[in-house]
């Protein structure tokens, strides 16, 4: 054993483990941050999903309807398929900066 040892860390044991909590830390927070915009839209598109059964199947929808829910902007969407058939599509921007949107067909 060494008698000189203080059994303390050294400057340089210090600043290598600092170096690597950083690396570290540049290369998760990325990678944890896309999950967590991921995980939001996936609540947006959850929202727009239902905000499209109450249109197809609950209330009548005329032309373009716009649905404000926090930040987000939801544009509604109805047309005559021919017949009794008719279409709604649900518009929005997720918080990647795409536009989304879902569509669902249904009868009179």
């Amino acid at each position: 054993m060494c008698k000189k040892c203080s059994g303390g860390f050294l400057l340089v044991e210090a600043l290598f483990a600092l170096s690597l909590l950083w690396m570290t830390t540049a290369v998760l927070l990325p990678l944890l941050m896309q999950i967590a915009v991921e995980r939001q839209n996936l609540m947006l598109e959850e929202k727009a999903h239902q905000l499209l059964s109450i249109a197809l199947y609950e209330e009548p929808l005329v032309g373009e309807t716009i649905v404000a829910d926090g930040r987000t902007v939801f544009r509604l969407q109805a047309r005559e398929e021919g017949g009794r058939m008719w279409s709604v599509c649900v518009r929005w921007n997720d918080y990647a900066g795409r536009e989304m949107e879902r569509c669902g067909y249904g009868k009179r």
